[in-house]
């Protein structure tokens, strides 16, 4: 059987589920405005300040330029979004036959920027205001991104989408992080600032300040995922997908928080920061919080209870929600003592104390996030080898026996690549990693149609099978090699 000999058959319309999952993202870029209006109601509503919490407020930092922009392109945002839906709804009033799928699907998307570009004004003004600190922690990131898509040990998720992650996570997410931090600043001494008892009532400040901090950060990284999961389901296998999407996510919020507090303190503390952030607690924090929130949305993938999904989802959530505010909770109270555990010595408190604290706070969520990925991995192996057996045995020549364990061990698929790569140059490598990648993707496609839980979203195994045969006779080396 060859590429050229087979029928193509017709191109499958598009899904309605598709235009579902476009809605519910929709939904979820309205709970993030839903949030900003709640915090500017609450700084409305909040009453006058007394004497001594004015006093206290003075110390704050004036409100910034950006979330002045913010506030503005929101207000202009929803008034578009209102425009697209109104011609949305009225189409579909009118039976549906005013648009094409394509102005469809543009006016839904053209919704979804209007509601969620807006955030990305204060993390744009971060990063114009600190291009060389941003360039260094890109760097940084850029690697750590490569090394998580590198996880993917058989069939990896499109580099785009890691990077639509990562941006989402210092653009989107990091813009309402930000944004409902600012208000928070602004609403909160009115309500928890009187000073009768000043000691209770700024601890209670500080508390619920970490839990403010901790709620909106995850639900902006969180609602990032879902996204990403709405609209590209068909990429997502499971645990893992949702882990490596995850941590993309929190990596991008990582860069955005790393940058935004080296705006504003003094050039002297740019290393400690630096060191903190993007050396010690990369892969930590903000990282590990949203790989198990988005542990969790992978693993709903395959949940056809909506109970049972919204179970896993939040427990996913809960998880991100309570180690983000408990690291924060437990910082603040150890930094206290972190210089008096290795004595005047500055710099051994930096480089043992900094890994010290990191540990206590994140250790365990980083461990719990490795241990699912783990898991994942586990389960999504067993599974493309039950489907590459299946596949070579059917005789069509997309997967052979002996490619079978060579597509399962990624070691030998990394000698490989070396070997090609000496030989052929890096149009060699590209070539047998699609090829690889297609087979792995046909597989893993084919474990999840035999799933009882399988949907209209796994693409056409015939379509599938046709990539792999077209790349198998494209002359490159593979084959003989393996």
């Amino acid at each position: 059987m060859t590429a050229g000999s087979a029928v193509v058959p017709p191109k499958p319309a598009h899904p309605p589920a598709a235009r579902r999952g476009t809605t519910l993202a929709i939904v979820i870029a309205v709970g993030l405005s839903v949030a900003y209006v709640a915090g500017q109601l609450l700084f409305r509503a909040a009453p006058d300040l007394h004497q001594w919490s004015s006093v206290f407020i003075r110390f704050l930092p004036p409100e910034p330029t950006p979330f002045k922009v913010t506030r503005v392109l929101l207000l202009g945002g929803w008034a578009v979004a209102l425009v697209l839906g109104l011609r949305l709804l009225a189409d579909r009033r009118a039976g549906g036959g005013g648009l094409s799928v394509r102005n469809v699907r543009a006016c839904r998307f053209g919704i979804l920027a209007a509601l969620l570009l807006p955030f990305a004004a204060m993390p744009s003004a971060a990063f114009g205001n600190a291009p060389r600190q941003l360039l260094l922690c890109l760097l940084v990131s850029g690697a750590a991104l490569l090394f998580v898509h590198r996880t993917q040990s058989l069939r990896r998720m499109p580099g785009w989408l890691l990077l639509s992650g990562f941006g989402w996570g210092a653009l989107i997410g990091g813009g309402f992080g930000i944004v409902m931090m600012t208000w928070y600043q602004r609403y909160a001494p009115g309500f928890l600032l009187e000073f009768e008892h000043p000691q209770a009532e700024v601890r209670r400040y500080v508390t619920l300040m970490a839990l403010n901090a901790a709620v909106m950060a995850e639900l902006g990284k969180a609602a990032g995922v879902a996204v990403l999961f709405l609209l590209f389901r068909r990429h997502f296998d499971g645990v893992v997908s949702g882990v490596v999407i995850g941590a993309a996510v929190g990596l991008g919020y990582n860069l955005v928080e790393t940058v935004h507090f080296m705006s504003l303190i003094d050039v002297a503390h740019h290393p400690t920061q630096f060191w903190d952030r993007q050396v010690v607690g990369l892969m930590a924090a903000h990282v590990a919080f949203t790989a198990l929130a988005g542990a969790g949305i992978g693993a709903s993938r395959w949940l056809t209870g909506r109970r049972d999904r919204l179970l896993v989802v939040g427990g996913g959530l809960t998880a991100a929600v309570g180690g983000h505010f408990w690291t924060d909770m437990v910082l603040m109270r150890l930094d206290r003592y972190r210089s008096g555990w290795f004595g005047d010595d500055d710099t051994l408190s930096l480089l043992l104390g900094v890994p010290l604290l990191t540990l206590i706070t994140s250790g365990v969520f980083v461990a719990l996030g490795v241990l699912v990925l783990r898991r994942g991995l586990r389960e999504q192996a067993a599974g493309v080898g039950r489907a590459l057996a299946a596949e070579a045995a059917s005789g069509r020549g997309a997967v052979t026996e002996p490619e079978i364990g060579l597509l399962l061990s990624p070691r030998r698929r990394l000698a490989l690549e070396l070997r090609v790569w000496r030989r052929d140059g890096t149009a060699g490598v590209r070539h047998l990693m699609r090829f690889q990648q297609a087979q792995l993707d046909l597989a893993t496609q084919g474990w999840h149609r035999g799933r009882a839980e399988a949907d209209e979203f796994i693409p056409s195994e015939f379509r599938l099978r046709e990539r792999v045969l077209e790349l198998k006779g494209t002359p490159a080396g593979a084959e003989e090699l393996s």
